[in-house]
């Protein structure tokens, strides 16, 4: 029977890898690409062209039971930002789309962790109820209602340049997967590098 899971970027990484929709090398770069440059790992992702902006929200619907309501289709309502720290929704990519009581509906742009949601709530004293977005339909409504342009995105004349990056070495995923998932990951091989985030993500393997 499928458990529960967190919401966390290792796990959706390792099942990416496992549906064999990304390569393990590419999803571990573009892993130490976010957690370096503050980019979001959805948007390397997309950006770099590793997956498709719906599919990937597709992926993350199936894996966590979540519904898909973009920005396209349910337009956010003023009231939802009431109170809410717009540089925190900026830096996330997350857009408040409406409020019931103590309970905030918020669009992710496909995923974000389950801390920032945790902290979000905790800050403003209510219940979050996240909801799948795209990454560029959430950029782009950023864009227009609270930043001129998105924090930590690349230019755009550097956009398409990460794929040099991910041809780069023979990086091995350092990554090993929690109790809170449902898929076995069999053996594989030695690291071929040494990786910073190796004590706090999961390993994935062939």
């Amino acid at each position: 029977m499928k458990r529960k899971q967190r919401l966390d970027y290792a796990n959706l990484a390792e099942v990416l890898r496992q549906r064999n929709l990304v390569d393990r090398r590419r999803l571990s770069l573009a892993l130490q690409t976010s957690s370096q440059s503050a980019i979001p790992f959805p948007e390397v992702l997309v950006t770099d062209g590793l997956i498709g902006d719906f599919d990937l929200a597709r992926v993350v619907s199936d894996l966590y039971s979540l519904p898909f309501l973009p920005v396209s289709v349910c337009t956010p309502q003023p009231e939802a930002m009431a109170g809410l720290d717009e540089a925190f929704l900026r830096r996330h990519r997350l857009i408040p789309l409406d409020r019931f009581g103590g309970l905030l509906t918020v669009c992710m742009p496909a995923i974000v962790p389950a801390d920032v949601l945790g902290t979000l709530a905790a800050s403003n004293n209510i219940q979050v109820l996240p909801v799948v977005g795209t990454v560029n339909t959430n950029n782009k409504w950023i864009e227009d209602h609270l930043a001129s342009e998105v924090p930590g995105a690349l230019p755009s004349e550097a956009v398409g340049d990460w794929s040099n990056i991910f041809d780069e070495g023979n990086a091995a995923v350092l990554m090993e997967l929690t109790g809170d998932e449902d898929v076995d990951v069999q053996d594989g091989g030695e690291p071929m590098f040494t990786d910073p985030l190796a004590d706090s993500l999961p390993q994935i393997e062939d």
